[in-house]
């Protein structure tokens, strides 16, 4: 069970102390982490070395992962970080195609495969965001967004596979009409995604399939099911470091 909690443009050097001497004082985490279970923090990129030295520091079993990556290997980019930055950092994995770098800035479904691709080639895990507006869905187009926007995702994965690759790749379904509105997917909306998946792409592609959306602490344990979701995307509700408790404690104790 991955838990990746995206912090988007929030924390600085002192939320992150802070948010870090919180968990810390949680004596679990060597249990959690053999049993499955997973937290992955994603800060904004210029604290990317700075929490993973104090995560370091204090022997957490965490792992530290970009919100972002450039869909270039170097050159002339101004602003961006490239995958051998992240890998130098030693970072995890990478946030790819998140909703709102696809409203915001304009990314492609092409941006997204070309930044699945370098990341797999330099062992960076990949989670991958999809996921449709509420007009989309009220459409019933949900499902042929689905498709479009995994399809060239999948193929870079395919590939990177046939090279020899085993670095797993995490989907990370996000319906866009739920994403800081409160409301959340249910249960059955989650099935059909995987099903979707399964069926499309093969059993390969559904497995590591992960929730974002409005979560919550609370929400989490509802929409747990095995075979089906394998962990969570969080904004907002895990910038508190007490919710990210709440959250492991309700999910381990789970049936």
């Amino acid at each position: 069970m991955l838990m990746v909690a995206n912090w988007k443009m929030n924390m600085d050097r002192a939320a992150i102390s802070n948010y870090l001497d919180v968990l810390s004082r949680e004596e679990r985490w060597s249990r959690w982490c053999s049993n499955g279970y997973r937290l992955v923090l994603s800060p904004p990129s210029v604290y990317l070395d700075f929490l993973a030295c104090e995560i370091r520091k204090r022997e957490l079993p965490f792992w530290v992962v970009g919100q972002n990556v450039c869909a270039h290997e170097k050159g002339a980019y101004t602003g961006e970080v490239s995958v051998d930055m992240l890998r130098d950092l030693g970072v995890s994995g990478v946030i790819l195609g998140h909703s709102e770098r696809r409203r915001l800035f304009g990314e492609t479904d092409a941006h997204v495969a070309a930044k699945t691709a370098l990341a797999l080639s330099r062992e960076l895990v990949p989670i991958v965001c999809f996921g449709e507006t509420e007009a989309e869905r009220l459409s019933k187009e949900h499902a042929q967004v689905w498709e479009r926007q995994i399809a060239p995702v999948w193929k870079e994965v395919l590939k990177a596979r046939a090279a020899g690759s085993e670095t797993p790749v995490y989907w990370a379904y996000e319906p866009v009409w739920a994403i800081g509105t409160g409301r959340t997917a249910a249960i059955d909306d989650i099935r059909e995604v995987a099903g979707s998946l399964r069926e499309i792409f093969g059993h390969d592609c559904s497995a590591g399939l992960l929730y974002g959306g409005s979560v919550t602490d609370e929400s989490l344990a509802v929409l747990v099911e095995k075979g089906t979701v394998y962990g969570f995307l969080v904004g907002g509700a895990f910038l508190d470091s007490e919710a990210v408790l709440r959250a492991f404690d309700n999910l381990t104790h789970h049936p």
